[in-house]
């Protein structure tokens, strides 16, 4: 059996890689991508302006909007598939983009010699061309060097581009050939130790646990003040922190969000407790219905006496939960119980997350018992008055007030 020398002139030296296809210049493919841009880019926007319009919305309302990102990259994959559609049926009828259609350029088979393009052709050339904006667009810049004036999107799907006119491009001098080869080669090197670099700091912060604490901290509100907490004591911190006012809607709905993916289990319920109190309208009854899927649940007991405080005792609620003293606590004061107030603000005091916000519940219970027992027409007080006078007494001592 004999086989062919693959070194054998006849075969190196065929006169299908000896022949010299007419080059289209640059200066004619440029013009040709700037024709097409104007033609391609009005026809993309409008298939995406909707979704721009819903990715623009959401950032207004949240700049780390993670609906955002997603809506970003759907823009970005709607938008090329766009243009790999319309740039791959145009090779395929035409043998030319619209661009290059107008100024008599074609894109032929190369170095194989066929009438027209094949589909697979095509949907590579145009899927090449694209992922080559990935790169910052220097695959393109192949055509300056290469003495075909190929690039990369082209040899991978072994086309050329070539021009119907009389004059065609002679293709790059020597010099012009060294000097783009040694600036690739040296871009090239340029961007293999940045991705080294890169990677090994990546490494090194993964080893460390940096991007496990960033996560966590884009993923939680940065207003709670205790860093420490956790699960269902954060969820429960971060509703007695909204009731109090100190910590915005916006951070609350991201505390709830967390929960719902991070802990569903056992933070659910107090997490559509907090999506209640963020919501309005039909939406608020939705998620009432969802926090009070079992009724005796503490979160539906809250959600219901804030709605109709007569229809639920707020007793039934867990007392372990520091959202329900919150609400205790000013039940008890609106009922003119300062004393009974100031025993449960005592007992919240001792939580390090809530001391700063229920410190001004217990200087306006204090001030109000004191009035009370000034004009002893302020309301019932509960405890004696020798009780009443220890805790105004245990204020003066510790703020050093006279």
């Amino acid at each position: 059996m004999l086989f062919p020398d693959l070194s054998a002139p006849e075969i190196n030296n065929s006169q299908q890689f000896k022949a010299q296809p007419a080059i289209a210049f640059l200066m004619d493919r440029f013009i040709a991508f700037i024709l097409d841009f104007l033609i391609v880019s009005p026809i993309v926007s409008l298939m995406v302006s909707g979704l721009l319009r819903q990715t623009k919305t959401f950032f207004l309302l949240n700049s780390r909007s993670e609906e955002g990102l997603v809506a970003v990259m759907m823009l970005f994959a709607v938008g090329s598939i766009g243009v790999v559609a319309m740039q791959t049926w145009s090779l395929y009828l035409l043998q030319a983009t619209p661009g290059q259609y107008f100024l008599q350029l074609r894109v032929v088979s190369y170095p194989s010699s066929q009438k027209r393009l094949s589909f697979s052709q095509c949907v590579v050339r145009s899927v090449s061309w694209c992922g080559s904006f990935l790169l910052l667009g220097l695959p393109f810049l192949g055509v300056v060097g290469h003495p075909l004036r190929r690039a990369f999107h082209e040899k991978a799907s072994d086309t050329i581009v070539v021009t119907l006119k009389k004059v065609s491009d002679p293709g790059p001098s020597m010099p012009e050939q060294r000097l783009m080869t040694s600036w690739m080669q040296f871009s090239f090197a340029m961007f293999a130790l940045v991705a080294f670099v890169g990677l090994a700091k990546s490494y090194q912060a993964l080893s460390a646990g940096e991007y496990h604490t960033a996560v966590e901290s884009t993923a939680m509100c940065q207003e709670i003040p205790d860093k420490e907490l956790s699960g269902t004591q954060r969820m429960d911190a971060a509703l007695s922190l909204f009731l109090l006012k100190e910590i915005s809607s916006e951070c609350l709905n991201k505390e709830s969000e967390h929960s719902l993916w991070g802990d569903p289990v056992n933070s659910q319920a107090m997490a559509y407790f907090a999506k209640y109190l963020l919501s309005e309208g039909d939406e608020r009854k939705e998620y009432h219905s969802k926090v009070c899927e079992s009724r005796t649940s503490s979160g539906c007991i809250l959600a219901t006496y804030l709605d109709n405080p007569d229809d639920v005792q707020l007793g039934d609620a867990s007392r372990k939960l520091w959202v329900t003293q919150v609400l205790e606590a000013d039940h008890l004061y609106s009922q003119k119980d300062f004393v009974g107030s100031l025993e449960v603000i005592e007992n919240l005091q001792t939580v390090p997350a809530l001391r700063q916000a229920i410190d001004k519940k217990y200087v306006r219970s204090i001030w109000a018992l004191k009035e009370s027992l000034k004009s002893r027409k302020g309301g019932r007080v509960p405890a004696s008055s020798s009780d009443a006078q220890e805790w105004i007494e245990g204020f003066k001592e510790k703020y050093g007030v006279r």
